[in-house]
């Protein structure tokens, strides 16, 4: 008998009990459909929240917080040099902090943004993205955050007015035109230590660049950069020298490590340990949290293969039923000596059929549900809540491997489920069954 005699004999099987064989091919059809609808919601957070971290610039990013050097406040212009000699190091930022800054613009005023002294070429290596404009050349030269204008409020107004409940300046009181390459006021202060009056200083300086975006959108970033020259040049009108060392060569604050790739962040971090250096990266963090995510995503799919596990229990019938109504032909092949393992595997065929119709089916209409849900849920959210809720924000993902799991996972049970019956097709007795008292 061949492979198609034995599949067209399992379609007139399946055709006299259409209903039947439909309503199988629904339940196993929904099972699959809520096993992947499940665990994508885990693969979708998944996606949301770790992926693009770990695709990002930050992941290979590496803070030196110290050294193991307890007299040596801030790093030095050797602590850089060796930074940058060590293996996989794609760029060493240093930075030097301004101190208490506010920026003033035709009436409005900018109160303490982060504002750091940075080299502009460490930037570009280690990644700076610009939304407009272009990074500074001269030493009056700023670059602000994409959020810079948010932070711009209106000079002479109380606190109470100024501001919203979400602590956000009231828009009737924010700086509205465009600040790239306006002229803007950089007003530094500093308390000293000797308790003597607070000291001030002012420079013009240009805005000519804004930073891209974060990602994120639910992310405000009220920072400045600008370059170390002007940052010496507010240091000496302030009087300010802890700043640097004896030699007058700059201490900076804080330095930033950033490894060529993902995994050279490992060897680096143990090479900064044998050297003396206090370090942290977000990757371990991360990989952590990916942990829990992938534990949570097979809890998820464990839960949902007990749906196709119920399913299965519908195929055991029907297969069942069949080898019962089909006692008589079964005996006829007997008969007329057909290989019982010829009559199991037209049973084995017919619940495979059953299986992967079911899990194909269930796939699809999961790819339909999915759409819907990160289509329409935000947007419910959004009404609900009355927040925007982040773009990069995905509820559900389903990757082909998520896809192939579940098809397998199906087409496995559903050969069980089938495989004893099919088994009691083959133990018929024949002439029980052609005198029908099977």
């Amino acid at each position: 008998m061949t492979f198609k005699d034995k599949w067209r004999f399992v379609q007139q099987n399946m055709k006299k009990n259409k209903v039947r064989v439909f309503m199988t091919i629904l339940a196993a059809a929904m099972g699959s459909c809520f096993l992947i609808v499940l665990a994508s919601v885990g693969f979708g957070l998944h996606d949301s929240l770790i992926k693009d971290e770990l695709e990002s610039r930050a992941v290979t990013k590496i803070d030196i917080y110290g050294t193991d050097n307890e007299e040596q406040l801030g790093f030095t212009a050797e602590n850089i040099t060796e930074l940058k000699q060590i293996e996989n190091v794609d760029a060493v930022r240093q930075i030097q902090s301004l101190g208490e800054t506010n920026f003033h613009l035709d009436g409005y005023t900018n109160e303490m943004p982060s504002a750091i002294a940075v080299d502009f070429e460490n930037e570009k290596q280690a990644g700076i993205e610009l939304g407009s404009g272009r990074l500074p050349e001269k030493e009056d030269e700023i670059v602000v955050s994409s959020d810079f204008a948010a932070f711009l409020g209106k000079d002479g107004v109380e606190e109470k007015d100024k501001f919203a409940e979400d602590g956000t300046i009231k828009p009737e009181y924010l700086y509205e035109e465009e600040v790239l390459n306006k002229e803007i006021e950089l007003e530094a202060s500093t308390l000293p230590e000797d308790g003597s009056e607070p000291r001030t200083a002012t420079e013009k300086v240009q805005i000519v660049g804004i930073e891209a975006a974060p990602a994120n959108e639910y992310i405000y970033t009220n920072s400045v950069k600008t370059t170390p020259e002007l940052k010496r040049t507010l240091d000496e009108a302030l009087d300010v020298t802890d700043s640097y060392t004896e030699q007058g060569d700059p201490l900076y604050d804080q330095v930033e490590v950033y490894a060529s790739n993902a995994e050279a962040v490992e060897p680096i971090l143990n090479s900064l340990d044998e050297k003396g250096y206090l370090a942290y990266s977000n990757l371990e963090e991360l990989k952590n949290i990916n942990i829990l995510f992938n534990v949570a995503k097979a809890g998820l799919i464990i839960v949902g293969t007990i749906a196709v596990l119920i399913a299965s229990i519908g195929i055991y019938n029907t297969m069942t039923m069949a080898v019962t109504e089909r006692a008589p032909d079964i005996g006829i092949m007997k008969a007329i000596g057909a290989n019982p393992k010829t009559i199991k595997q037209i049973f084995l065929m017919e619940s495979t059929f059953i299986g992967l119709a079911g899990a194909l089916i269930g796939t699809a209409v999961a790819y339909l549900i999915s759409f819907l849900v990160n289509a329409g849920v935000p947007v419910i959210l959004e009404q609900i809540f009355e927040e925007e809720i982040p773009a990069t924000l995905q509820l559900s993902s389903i990757p082909f491997l998520l896809a192939a799991i579940s098809i397998t996972i199906c087409l496995v049970v559903t050969i069980l489920s089938g495989s004893r019956p099919a088994k009691q097709a083959t133990n018929v007795d024949v002439l029980r069954a052609l005198r029908r008292e099977i």
